[in-house]
């Protein structure tokens, strides 16, 4: 489980310092990209953010694509985030510091979003960079590109999620000091950033790196937090745009870890949960088979009022599932992809009768899996032991086979 620690602002008027861009990216021929980090805010509007190897240092490119994926063009990137990743060589990048990952985040074909961990100079020990959270934003289709201060905004912690849904952006993020959590939000146009959400959050007293998922149907949205001990956050979203005290999926007083929730109608949602280990015994109400190792699939058939237990997944930690950004991922009713773990391996797996039966599709890990369409998904693959090696793969019949992309 990815993602750092964090905590909660409000802010009025967003803080902003300009950077210089990187006209263009400095490419090597041929040019070998490793996707980090993928979004798109149109079924043919899509944006890739990848690290490739520079002189023996690390550099990062941005692709965008206008056709669903068929073709992709250069967007630059801020100058000040590539300086920093020449500060490392190519492969240090999520190999010494197994928690780094970079993002990218586009509400549209304007304004997007560069948020995740990068090496700053340490002046008392020059050949050993500091890791940091950054945040940069573009409102100029990446012409131009502003750092975001994240020290007045109290996200120390740096930024763990972002969506966008209508034309409103919001980011879960925190601070490192005082270990609280919260959803900011802005018009997606701008960087005016507020905190006007009324649900309570916390952060993990232990356990893997916390995460977040927004998850929108309608006009309606969930928001869940947590790590491999539990939910920490959970919020809806309300009628006038804020967020919202919720109770969370009923499932998480079984003792379950953090989940995503996945939508497949306006009223039914997914999600795959794990019994954390932490409550024993477990509530009276949990499957009769729930133990401090097994897998469910729940299901709400009430837009998330209650979960109820669909499927056991696993008996064994040996065999559970590892979540990622995008997964579960339910492109139609019936077919589910998980990425399954075991003792030796990750792997991509699916579904298309509702869990009963499952077929691995993808014999590697993924580490962020996104649907454009109900048929068509792209997924990050890694295909090595290093974290940046990885390839760009996409299907076009709800993930039932993959190929991969050449960017």
């Amino acid at each position: 489980m990815q993602g750092p620690l964090l905590r909660r602002l409000l802010i009025g008027v967003a803080l902003v310092v300009s950077l210089n861009l990187t006209p263009t990216v400095a490419q090597a021929s041929p040019l070998q990209l490793h996707p980090m980090s993928i979004s798109f805010p149109t079924p043919r509007l899509g944006y890739l953010l990848s690290l490739y190897k520079c002189d023996g240092k690390t550099c990062a490119a941005l692709r965008s694509t206008h056709d669903a994926g068929s073709s992709w063009n250069m967007v630059a990137t801020p100058s000040r985030m590539n300086n920093d990743l020449n500060l490392i060589s190519w492969g240090t990048y999520g190999t010494e510091y197994a928690y780094s990952t970079i993002n990218v985040h586009f509400a549209d074909a304007q304004n997007g979003w560069i948020y995740g961990s990068v090496p700053t100079p340490d002046a008392a020990n020059p050949s050993n960079p500091i890791w940091v959270s950054r945040l940069w934003s573009t409102h100029d289709a990446g012409k131009t590109w502003q750092k975001i201060p994240l020290r007045p905004l109290s996200l120390t912690g740096g930024v763990v999620q972002m969506a966008t849904h209508g034309s409103w952006t919001y980011l879960f993020g925190g601070s490192n000091t005082n270990g609280r959590t919260y959803i900011l939000t802005t018009p997606s146009n701008v960087d005016r950033w507020t905190d006007d959400s009324s649900a309570q959050m916390g952060m993990p007293a232990g356990g893997t790196q916390l995460q977040g998922e927004f998850s929108f149907t309608g006009s309606t949205g969930l928001f869940v937090a947590g790590n491999d001990r539990g939910f920490t956050a959970s919020a809806r979203l309300s009628k006038d745009g804020s967020w919202i005290f919720w109770k969370g999926p009923s499932f998480e007083a079984f003792g379950a870890s953090f989940a995503p929730i996945a939508t497949v109608t306006r009223k039914v949602l997914l999600a795959e949960g794990e019994s954390s280990g932490f409550v024993i015994p477990p509530a009276s109400t949990v499957p009769p088979e729930w133990n401090s190792s097994s897998s469910w699939l729940f299901i709400s058939y009430n837009a998330g009022a209650t979960f109820k237990p669909l499927r056991e997944l696993s008996s064994s930690y040996h065999r559970g599932y590892f979540s990622v950004p995008g997964l579960p991922a339910t492109p139609e009713p019936g077919t589910i992809l998980l990425q399954q773990t075991t003792n030796t391996s990750l792997k991509l797996v699916q579904s298309t009768d509702w869990g009963r039966t499952w077929n691995v599709v993808l014999n590697r890990p993924v580490s962020q899996v996104v649907f454009t369409t109900r048929s068509k998904g792209f997924a990050i693959v890694r295909h090595g032991t290093v974290q940046s090696d990885t390839s760009l793969f996409v299907t076009d019949d709800e993930g039932g086979h993959w190929s991969r992309v050449i960017v």
